[in-house]
């Protein structure tokens, strides 16, 4: 399950929660990703978005090191990490959220080995708890034009399309 293939912007930090088990799946758990984890993190990273750069993912690590969200970690019985979920908690205007605060799904992939057994769900769901338990009633997330299987996983999840959009910048040196 590849969410986005461009560089995410974004911010977080962590807690925990548990997932029911899948039928005829793997041994797999869901659980908040801990300092510990940063190297399988960023190796997932990694894999989402191959174009960012390491300095980019390390300031964008202290980000999430001090900001209000969750990053949700799927791993097997051996704790070794094969999918997450990053979720921030923004403050400005978020395309169809009836909030001005709202949590919202940055990243989220699996291992394409591990893909059609459930994680992609189980991660959305950790992720979904962990945002009712804050207080919130809705997550909001994106997918790109192009990324048309995020798009149906996305809704597949129960999120709804509320918009459609092409994003420009004008450089003003030129």
């Amino acid at each position: 399950m590849r969410k986005a293939t461009s560089c995410p912007a974004s911010a977080i930090s962590a807690i925990g929660s548990t997932v029911p088990d899948f039928p005829n799946v793997p041994d797999f758990r869901i659980r908040a990703a801990t300092a510990e984890d940063d190297a399988s993190w960023m190796r997932l990273r990694a894999t989402l978005w191959p174009d960012c750069s390491a300095d980019r993912f390390e300031v964008e690590r202290e980000l999430y090191r001090r900001s209000a969200g969750v990053i949700a970690l799927a791993v097997d019985e051996k704790d070794h990490a094969f999918g997450f979920a990053e979720v921030t908690i923004r403050r400005e205007h978020v395309t169809g959220s009836r909030h001005v605060v709202v949590p919202y799904l940055e990243g989220w992939f699996v291992d394409e080995a591990r893909q059609r057994q459930g994680v992609g769900r189980a991660l959305i769901d950790f992720v979904s708890d962990w945002a009712r338990s804050a207080g919130f009633s809705e997550i909001a997330s994106d997918a790109e034009l192009e990324n048309v299987l995020s798009q149906h996983a996305h809704k597949r999840l129960g999120f709804r399309e509320v918009e459609r959009t092409v994003s420009f910048i004008k450089d003003l040196d030129d």
